[in-house]
């Protein structure tokens, strides 16, 4: 009977077969990651707990929006407008000592 020969080409493939999950499971295992869930997640095999599983229609949110978050998110827009206008300042000052250095 024949003896059949592998070719090289063939003998690369069922390598890179082996190696590249061995690889990604290492890489991941070296990162402190689930290998395995890595894996799921690259192939989509598993879908994530934010996307809905059935065909239905998500229910209307209702308005959360009370007085406090209101008041809290005036307080927060009022410290980015402080914010912004100590940086722009910021940079005004600086443009001006560049002005003056040139």
């Amino acid at each position: 009977m024949p003896r059949r020969k592998v070719t090289p080409f063939a003998r690369f493939l069922l390598a890179m077969i082996i190696i590249i999950p061995l690889a990604f499971a290492g890489a991941s295992y070296i990162n402190g990651e689930d290998p395995i869930q890595n894996f799921r997640q690259l192939v989509g095999m598993e879908q994530t707990a934010e996307q809905p599983q059935t065909d239905q229609a998500p229910a209307p949110q209702e308005e959360t929006t009370t007085a406090s978050s209101a008041e809290e998110l005036k307080r927060e827009n009022e410290r980015l407008r402080k914010e912004l206008e100590q940086r722009d300042q910021a940079i005004k000052d600086l443009q001006k000592e560049l002005e003056a250095c040139q």
